[in-house]
């Protein structure tokens, strides 16, 4: 059975990638309800649990793949219409 995958648009949300051990920066480079990859330099592994605010609304994730670029996230609940258009946006945080 093929599962459809979910849309992904593309972003560049700059954001703080949270984990139990610690926080780290990161940009989201594409996002669907579903889930993200973030870029960046994050030390992150298979399977790790993270957090990201959406709409001051935590947003639990697991890292499914790991790569040189940085992290591929599954959301552990899909991302509601508000979320997900609070993440398209273009913003960097280094310009604010």
């Amino acid at each position: 059975m093929i599962r459809k995958r979910a849309d992904r648009w593309p972003s560049a949300w700059g954001f703080e990638l949270c984990t139990d051990d610690g926080d780290f920066a990161a940009t989201i480079v594409n996002v669907s309800e579903t889930g993200a990859f973030a870029e960046g330099r994050l030390p992150l592994a298979v399977g790790s649990r993270v957090r990201l605010m959406a709409m001051r609304q935590p947003v639990p994730a697991r890292v499914v793949r790991v790569g040189p670029r940085g992290v591929a996230l599954a959301f552990d609940h899909p991302l509601d219409a508000a979320q997900l258009q609070n993440l398209r946006q273009y913003r960097d945080l280094s310009l604010l």
